[in-house]
């Protein structure tokens, strides 16, 4: 008999993350690749709900190159054939490690929910049908064009549903935005926090912005790069404007740098302890 895990809920605050397009950059493709799917798996493992690729010194393609990757790394495995053609940037995708999330049900180990990913592949009359992973296609009540990516309540009458009405947590989307200035107004987050080794340290303010942290709605957590911290990117000055607080959350670090795919697991990890 297999055993089923009862599904994380979605958080009460959304959490939201921010990374440079500059991100492994200069790291060759299956290396880059690796890195990505890590980042998915903090992500997830953290309910993370959107992540913001911001444009770092012009670098364009590689943001693209990240938002795709991160996004196949999202996709159930069931309907990444049919919704990412192949593609050159997918030539070491074997090497992106599972989310194993509830929208990623597996034979092995599944969450017990009444919810599944599909992809609509045809008409019956005044319904849909949609693939979800299953040995036939649902026919589901709802509207939805070929190849829409959507998510279906199961039982007696199947019917697609929003994504914002599940309650459990069901993956991140993907932004890419000309800059962090523009990332930070499109997150519409109440609390924005920049991460920074020259920031005040978690531990002198754990209990004020605990407080603050929970009171909130969202949480907008931005990140550097592997050469340049925000401060260095945009300066004090600006840095002060566009966020709530400047934080260090790994204080008397044992290394002279901290990468920046570390400093979100560890970012990530504190404020899973945090916001309740």
């Amino acid at each position: 008999m297999k055993y089923k895990y009862k599904p994380p809920l979605k958080p009460k605050v959304k959490r939201i993350i921010a990374i440079p397009s500059t991100l492994f950059l200069n790291d060759p493709q299956w290396l880059k690749t690796v890195k990505t799917g890590n980042i998915a798996r903090y992500a997830a493992i953290y309910r993370i709900e959107d992540i913001y690729i911001y444009i770092d010194r012009g670098e364009k393609k590689n943001a693209y190159f990240l938002a795709y990757l991160l996004r196949y790394a999202e996709t159930p495995q069931y309907l990444r054939k049919t919704l990412f053609p192949h593609h050159k940037w997918l030539k070491y995708a074997g090497l992106i490690p599972p989310l194993r999330t509830p929208h990623h049900p597996s034979p092995e180990d599944e969450f017990d929910v009444e919810y599944r990913e599909g992809v609509v592949i045809g008409r019956e009359g005044s319904k849909i049908m949609v693939d979800v992973g299953l040995k036939k296609p649902l026919i589901v009540e709802g509207n939805a064009p070929l190849g829409r990516r959507v998510a279906v309540k199961l039982g007696e009458k199947p019917h697609i549903v929003s994504k914002n009405n599940i309650p459990y947590y069901w993956g991140y989307n993907v932004h890419v935005a000309k800059s962090l200035s523009r990332a930070v107004s499109l997150s519409k987050a109440d609390l924005k926090i920049a991460t920074s080794k020259y920031g005040v340290e978690i531990t002198k303010i754990y209990n004020e912005f605990s407080k603050r942290a929970n009171e909130a709605s969202s949480i907008f957590l931005a990140f550097g790069s592997k050469d340049k911290g925000i401060l260095d990117m945009i300066g004090a000055d600006i840095c002060r404007k566009l966020f709530d607080a400047i934080i260090n959350f790994v204080p008397n670090q044992g290394t002279v740098t901290i990468r920046t795919e570390e400093a979100i697991n560890a970012v990530l990890a504190i404020m899973n302890v945090i916001v309740r």
